[in-house]
This record gives C-alpha cells, sequence and structure tokens, in this order.
C-alpha cells in the first residue's frame, strides 16, 4: 500500500493593510531640571516635518484639521480610532450606513497603526500627537487633506494645570474642528477652562486693533469685540449621556442634544459672560451626545472587538462621524488674517505657538500677539514667494524657450510688485519696523530668484534657433550634392543638372529662411546672442546628422547581415 504523503498546509494570504500611517508626537512634554519636576514644552521637528511633507504630497492647499481634547480617562484616543475606522472605510459603505464600521471589526488589528487606547485607567497619551499621514477627502464638493490630532488630556493630574491649559490653548490654535471630549454633560470646569483660554487669545488679539479702532470700540461699548478673529469650530462631544429615551433613535436624539446645548449656554446662568465670551470666540460651537458604549469594552481584558458596543452607542457614533467628516468642512485659516493657511505656513503656526508655550506656563498676551505676528509674517513670506514664483514660471520657468531681455526684465518687474503687494496685504500686523525688515529680506531674496532665472534663460540661447536644425541639415546636404554634381556629372547629364538646380533652389530657400531669422535675432538682441544662437544651431544640426548616419549605417549592417545569411549553404 502506498505511502500517504502528508497535505501541505495552505498558504496563508496577507490582510490588506487598512492604514497607511501612524500616529507621530509633533509636540513633546519634558522633563526638566535637577529633580524632573519642571516641564518644557517642545516641538519634534521631524515628526512634524513628516506630517507636513505627507500633506505637500497631496498637492492640496486646503486642510480640515480636526482636534480632540478633553479630560483624562475620557476615551478621546479610542474615539480617534473610531475615526481612523471611518475615514479608512469606502465612502460606498459609510453612505449607507455610518454605523458599518463596527461590523466584525477588531481594533486590535494593526494597533501599531491606530492611536494607542486601553481599557484602564492610565494616562496613554502626552503632548499632542498627529496621524503622519492626512486622509484625502472630497466634502462639500472640495478636495481637501483631513488631519486628525490626538492631545494630552486636560486636568491631567500627572501634569501641572499650567500645562495642560497650555497644550489645550495649543489645539485650539492649530486646530480648524475643535472637539471637546466630555464626560455626562457639559461641566462648569470645562467651561471654565475654554473660558480662561479665550480670555487669554482676546487680550492678545486686541493688540493686532490700531489705538484709532480701539478708541472707536471704547466709544461704542465694543473695547472687548475681536468679531473680526475667531477661533473657528467648536463642538462638545457628550460621552455616556444618559438622558435618551431610544438610544437608537437619531433624529429624537439630535433634537435633544440642540436643546440641552441652548440651555447649557444660556444667558441667564450669573457667570460673569463667560457663556457669552465662549459663544462669541468661536465661529461655531455645536454639541453631540453619545450614550453610554456598554459594559464590556470597559473591562481592562477586552480586545477590541466592536461588536460588544452597545447598539445605541454605534448607531449614535456613526451619525456623529457622518457630520464631521462628510457634512462638515472647516478649512483651517489664520486666525489674525482670516485666509486659508498652507501646510508650510501651518508648520510655521506650530513652530510658533509652540514657543510661547515652551516653559509650560500660560505666557503674557503679548507673547501670544509676538507668535502669531511672525507665524503671519511668514505665512506672507510664503505666499510673496509664490506670487513671484507664479508670474516667473509662467514666462520663463523650466522647459520655457527664451525670451527677451526687455521681456524678462519687464516680466521681473511686474512679479516683484506683485510679490511686495502680496506681503504687505498679508502681514498687516505687528510691528511696523519689523514688518519692513521682513519686506527687505523678501525682496532680497527675489532678487537673487531673478538672477537664476536670468541665469536659465542665458543658458537657453543656444536653443533659439534649434528649431531650425532640421532646415540647416537639409540645406547642408543639398550644398554637397549640389558641390559634388558640378564636378562629377553636370558636363555630361542634363540629370544630373537639373538635380544640382534643385539642390541649389532648396539650400538657397533654407539660407534665406534661417537668414531671416538671425536677421532678426540681431536687431532684437545683439552680436554675442546671434553668434551663440548660430553656434547652438551649428550643434543641433551636427547632433541630427550624426544620429541619421548612425540609423544609415545600422541599416546597411543589417542588410548585410541577412544577405550573408541566405547564401550560407547547408551542411548535410
Amino acid at each position: 500500500m502506498a505511502e500517504e504523503k502528508p497535505q501541505k498546509e495552505p498558504e496563508k494570504k496577507e490582510s490588506p493593510t487598512r492604514y497607511s500611517g501612524r500616529p507621530v508626537q509633533v509636540v513633546c512634554v519634558e522633563n526638566t531640571g535637577e529633580d524632573g519636576k519642571d516641564r518644557k514644552i517642545v516641538v519634534d521637528e521631524d515628526a512634524l516635518q513628516e506630517v507636513l511633507d505627507n500633506v505637500e504630497k497631496t498637492g492640496l492647499k486646503k486642510m480640515y484639521i480636526v482636534s480632540l481634547v478633553g479630560a483624562m480617562r475620557t476615551g478621546k484616543s479610542f474615539m480617534l480610532d473610531l475615526f481612523l475606522r471611518y475615514l479608512t472605510e469606502p465612502t460606498e459603505n459609510t453612505e449607507k450606513d455610518p454605523g458599518c464600521i463596527f461590523a466584525g471589526t477588531d481594533l486590535n488589528e494593526e494597533k501599531e497603526s491606530q492611536f494607542y487606547w486601553r481599557a484602564h485607567q492610565d494616562r496613554t497619551t502626552t503632548g499632542i500627537w498627529f496621524y503622519s499621514t492626512p486622509f484625502v477627502r472630497t466634502i462639500k464638493g472640495q478636495k481637501v487633506c483631513v488631519l486628525l490630532m490626538d492631545t494630552q488630556g486636560l486636568f491631567d493630574p500627572l501634569s501641572p494645570p499650567a500645562i495642560n491649559n497650555a497644550i489645550f490653548g495649543l489645539s485650539v490654535l492649530i486646530s480648524s474642528f475643535q472637539v471637546l471630549n466630555v464626560q455626562n454633560r457639559i461641566q462648569e470646569d470645562t467651561l471654565q477652562q475654554l473660558d480662561y483660554f479665550t480670555q487669554f487669545a482676546r487680550s492678545a488679539l486686541r493688540l493686532f486693533k490700531s489705538k484709532e479702532e480701539l478708541k472707536n470700540a471704547e466709544k461704542d461699548g465694543k473695547e472687548d469685540d475681536i468679531s473680526e478673529h475667531k477661533f473657528q469650530n467648536l463642538q462638545f462631544l457628550v460621552r455616556d449621556w444618559a438622558n435618551f429615551d431610544d438610544p437608537e433613535d437619531v433624529e429624537e436624539n439630535i433634537k435633544q442634544t440642540k436643546d440641552v446645548l441652548e440651555d447649557t449656554l444660556a444667558e441667564n446662568f450669573k457667570d460673569g459672560g463667560q457663556r457669552e465670551r465662549i459663544m462669541s470666540s468661536f465661529e461655531k460651537v455645536d454639541a453631540f451626545f453619545i450614550p453610554h458604549i456598554g459594559l464590556e469594552p470597559l473591562r481592562k481584558k477586552w480586545t477590541g472587538n466592536l461588536d460588544d458596543c452597545e447598539p445605541g452607542f454605534k448607531k449614535m457614533t456613526g451619525h456623529f462621524l457622518r457630520d464631521v467628516f462628510d457634512r462638515t468642512l472647516v478649512v483651517k485659516k489664520d486666525i489674525v488674517r482670516n485666509i486659508e493657511l498652507t501646510p508650510k505656513s501651518l508648520g510655521y503656526y506650530i513652530t510658533s505657538f509652540t514657543e510661547v508655550f515652551k516653559d509650560g506656563q500660560m505666557p503674557e498676551a503679548v507673547s501670544l500677539f509676538t507668535a502669531m505676528t511672525k507665524a503671519t509674517t511668514l505665512e506672507a513670506r510664503e505666499r510673496a514667494i509664490e506670487k513671484y514664483k507664479g508670474i516667473m514660471d509662467s514666462k520663463a520657468g523650466p522647459n520655457k524657450p527664451y525670451v527677451k531681455q526687455e521681456v524678462l526684465d519687464n516680466t521681473m518687474q511686474k512679479a516683484l510688485e506683485e510679490a511686495r503687494s502680496e506681503f504687505k496685504k498679508i502681514a498687516a500686523f505687528g510691528d511696523q519696523k519689523q514688518r519692513e525688515d521682513a519686506l527687505l529680506k523678501v525682496v532680497d531674496y527675489l532678487q537673487e530668484e531673478g538672477k537664476r532665472y536670468e541665469e536659465a534663460n542665458r543658458n537657453r540661447v543656444d536653443k533659439i534657433l534649434a528649431g531650425s536644425a532640421m532646415f540647416a541639415l537639409i540645406a547642408t546636404v543639398a550644398f554637397i550634392l549640389d558641390f559634388l554634381s558640378d564636378y562629377t556629372c553636370d558636363w555630361w547629364s542634363d540629370t544630373c543638372v537639373e538635380g544640382s538646380r534643385l539642390m541649389k533652389f532648396i539650400y538657397t530657400l533654407a539660407a534665406m529662411y534661417i537668414g531671416t531669422q538671425v536677421f532678426f535675432l540681431y536687431q532684437g538682441e545683439g552680436q554675442i546672442v546671434m553668434f551663440k544662437a548660430l553656434g547652438g544651431l551649428w550643434a543641433e544640426a551636427s547632433h541630427l546628422g550624426m544620429q541619421y548616419y548612425q540609423e544609415v549605417r545600422l541599416n546597411q549592417r543589417g542588410h548585410t547581415h541577412i544577405h550573408t545569411h541566405t547564401h550560407t549553404p547547408i551542411s548535410l
């Protein structure tokens, strides 16, 4: 009996990767001092550059920055992982059912690519984290980069209160859609924290107003008005809301949410204007309530199986995610100028603002004002350079033909003037002397760029007549054939005479065409440019001639090779 061969185990197919990036810590909280009890806030330049480079790779300028901040151990990082699942789920699935991300999925899959969460009481996030790769998404007809931020918990007992305030302040300044994650209800201490920062920001923003504006505002009783400078969207995300009659009735629950928010932020509270200040500091303030997740996900041994979540939690969370990522679009803008930030400008903002909070203390308002001014000036510089290069590239950029020096000079002058205007339009605040110095540096840089454009344009001189190289080659061949005909066969063959006449007509016509071009080139650009262009014409014509010569040689060799094999006898 034949021995049975052992069956091979089927090869395991690697499951496709769901996530293309990973969380990276951009703003770090470091321990300093001899006893390590002091704190310092710093930017990880490499991590920040990685995020910005990934945004640049998309080719998109619009950024929608969603940040989640809240009290320690209220499930922020867990919620951010749900953000990730929603953003990586095919849109056709989420359009049908936004809660589909909970079906048969496990948060422990590819956990190194997700925000770190654990079902226990230990802290998991310090500083500010970004997801390394943006999510390209079309929202309300606009293609944008969605960036996710995770922040250290508020009221963190392991960090000084000043550090918590600083991290929260940075989160509000950097994001365009700030989600404030709270448990059970919107509590007074949360509103106080929010008001504390907004009052500080108001003090800094008031410095952008001129003395004349402040005087007029005081007369009108609006000396605290910063309506021109607002933070963008704020959304309270209330977790574990226990007052829904039916946790799965989305429409009724959203209606209840609006009523509760309206009551919570009503102005009849004796809070010294706290609620009014918060409402007037943001372009929009909203809320979304979510019921309890269920008991199983709270157990320390929970593996991350999302099927264990309560149906009401899954349904309401799905609709929350749809609202944030499909029905809401808040493109990040500069709070001072109210213009959209570019990826480079975002880098300036993060480094400038972090520098203000580096000591882990809430700085003086003037320090924040200085940081805003610096970031705005850097943004103005970037926009001015972009404007200059855009105009210059359209006329004398890469792959462009040679342009006359007069035309290039006019283009450079126009580009420089428009770049100046762009800079002044954006850098309209701050110390006048500092802005003038910054503008002078930008102009110096652009003038150096102009020299590079001039040099690149001069290097194209030898290509001015390159388009006539074929005519020059044909004329040269025709002249040689005419010359040979004169001394070999014209004296005895009428055919040679006719051919010689044709050759003479061809090279005379080609010479007239090229001569006309050379004449106008001499008139417009002078003798030096003309001779350089003629040298380039000769080089290009010679190159073409060698190419054709090599092709003829190869063809001849090929024919000889075929002829030899055809006449080789077959040995028997």
